[in-house]
């Protein structure tokens, strides 16, 4: 192995920037490679916000990462000079018996993070944009925001870069070759070999790992930006972002710019193919999202005024992949999957680096290859 470890990482989203950054930073030689743009928007870690919930309510793994993630959001804010995490507090919400609720509940009291306890009623007179049921329980999170993808990621690259990553964009993977002495990676332009491999490819991992056999759905997602009816400031504390156990499971978040955007959990459920062009958002998208601006918020147009369809990439118990491979210790698979793995993207970086140096880490069980499948506990 060579004095300084070759890296290739494939596929420079949330996950595979955040690698790229973190280990070029610590001294390797790191090559980044993406079949598409920089800020491409073919995949799961494209747009202006994201959802940051200080004490996710799928599990303790998760917590862990969100207090990992949460101390590296304030220091890339420090490093960017720009806010990539805005904190403006954050809600589960949902019917007395909801186990969203009592979950995010529990872990806050587990953990000793800040939280308030409201009903419906209560927390709509404090937010005046909602409109929840008055018997609904809501747990309320202050350190809880949004963090912003499209921002992210530049920072990501421009980091990896500075600290002398090679990046390449608009290239494609033909396949990747396992030999003895490292990993052989084929491109249409060259082939490059690395000591390491780290996959993060998202929807495209099944493709090109076709030997791991890996059971994972690519479903379409479609987001859409209602305007408020008068406008005034939206990225305080006056609006938190929002999960809502109700209807399928409905999520959203203010903007910069001023709007709220919504996403629902399961959307249509429409299984697509990554590798085809995205289907454009149409009047059934539009009809489902505007159900929550009609039901749950106040004074918004019930129209959206822009929508953009995205991927979710979902394995069968909704928790993610971070292992490595079975037959080949040098490479390593990461699929931070299901909807809700851009708010953990600081610690991605951290966990590849502890597998490489075969340093002490937080507990992965959850996200091995081969584990028992229990269903994340999410929207009801």
């Amino acid at each position: 192995m060579s004095v300084q470890p070759h890296v290739i990482v494939l596929g420079l989203g949330a996950a595979g920037s955040s690698i790229a950054a973190t280990l070029a930073r610590r001294g390797l030689r790191v090559t980044g490679i993406e079949q598409f743009s920089p800020l491409h928007e073919r995949g799961s870690s494209h747009g202006d916000t994201r959802i940051f919930r200080r004490v996710p309510h799928e599990g303790a793994v998760y917590v862990e990462m969100a207090t990992a993630s949460f101390h590296g959001w304030n220091a890339w804010n420090r490093l960017a000079g720009e806010s990539l995490l805005v904190e403006c507090g954050g809600i589960d919400a949902g019917p007395p018996e909801s186990r969203l609720v009592k979950a995010a509940e529990e872990l806050c009291e587990r953990y000793g993070q800040p939280f308030e306890l409201l009903d419906g009623g209560a927390f709509n007179r404090r937010h005046p944009h909602f409109r929840l049921p008055s018997d609904w329980r809501v747990v309320y999170q202050r350190l809880s925001g949004f963090v912003r993808p499209d921002a992210t990621r530049s920072f990501l690259h421009k980091m990896a870069r500075d600290a002398g990553a090679r990046l390449m964009h608009g290239t494609a993977v033909l396949r990747i070759e396992y030999a003895a002495n490292g990993v052989r990676i084929r491109t249409q332009d060259e082939t490059l070999t690395c000591d390491f491999l780290v996959v993060a490819a998202g929807s495209w991992l099944p493709k090109l790992m076709p030997e791991l056999h890996l059971e994972l759905s690519t479903e379409r997602r479609v987001l859409a930006w209602f305007q408020p009816r008068i406008a005034e400031e939206m990225t305080g504390s006056s609006f938190p972002i929002f999960c809502l156990d109700a209807g399928g499971g409905w999520y959203g978040m203010p903007t910069p710019d001023g709007r709220v955007k919504i996403g629902h959990d399961k959307h249509l459920r429409q299984r697509i193919d990554p590798n085809l062009e995205p289907i454009l958002p149409d009047l059934t998208d539009a009809a489902l999202l505007s159900g929550c601006v009609r039901e749950y918020l106040a004074g918004f147009d019930e129209q959206p005024c822009e929508m953009k369809p995205c991927i979710y990439t979902l394995t069968e118990d909704h928790h993610f992949l971070i292992d490595r491979h079975p037959e080949h210790a040098n490479v390593l698979v990461f699929s931070c999957c299901s909807g809700h793995g851009f708010k953990y993207a600081p610690v991605y970086g951290e966990i590849a680096a502890n597998l490489i140096e075969e340093k002490p880490r937080m507990d992965l069980e959850l996200f091995r290859l081969n584990r028992g499948h229990v269903p994340v506990t999410r929207f009801s």
